[in-house]
C-alpha cells in the first residue's frame, strides 16, 4: 500500500515517458503540471490554486508560471474589480504540448494497467478517490492523530 501512496516510482516513470516532450519543448515536469492543471481545471486558474491543489512549492509554481508567460504559453488576466488575483489562461501554442503529453500518458497508463481488468481498474479508481478524499479532509481539518 505504501508503494502506491508514495508515488515516487510513478513520478519517475512519468518523467521517462515524458522525457521526449520535455526535451522537445524545453520544459520541466513542473511546467507540464502547470499546463495540465490549467487545461484540466476550468474553474481553477490561479497560481494559488495550483499550489493548493497540487501541494507544490509556491516558488516552483511561480518560477514555472513566469517561464510559461515569457514563452507565450500562458497569459495573465484580471477578472472583475479585484486586481489582486491574476488568472492564468492557456494560449493556443500550449495545445500541441498538452496533446503530446496526453498521448504519452495514454501509452504509460496502458502499460501500467496491462493485465488488470476494467472491473479491477474501476474498483481501484473508487478506492483511490475515497482515500484521496479522506487524506484531503484530514489535512484541512488538522485531524491527524
Amino acid at each position: 500500500m505504501e508503494l502506491l501512496l508514495s508515488g515516487r516510482h510513478y513520478k519517475k516513470l512519468q518523467e521517462v515517458y515524458l522525457s521526449t516532450v520535455l526535451e522537445e519543448y524545453q520544459l520541466t515536469m513542473v511546467d507540464i503540471r502547470v499546463l495540465l492543471f490549467l487545461h484540466e481545471h476550468d474553474q481553477y486558474d490561479t497560481a494559488k490554486d495550483i499550489v493548493e491543489m497540487h501541494f507544490m512549492a509556491k516558488s516552483y509554481v511561480s518560477k514555472s508560471v513566469e517561464k510559461l508567460l515569457e514563452r507565450g504559453l500562458l497569459v495573465k488576466k484580471h477578472r472583475g474589480k479585484d486586481k489582486r488575483y491574476v488568472h492564468l489562461l492557456l494560449q493556443e501554442q500550449a495545445l500541441p504540448i498538452i496533446e503530446a503529453v496526453s498521448q504519452q500518458r495514454k501509452k504509460m497508463l496502458k502499460n501500467i494497467f496491462a493485465g488488470i481488468t476494467g472491473e479491477q481498474q474501476e474498483v481501484l479508481r473508487e478506492v483511490a478517490t475515497t482515500m484521496n478524499h479522506n487524506i484531503i479532509e484530514m489535512i484541512h481539518e488538522g485531524d491527524i492523530k
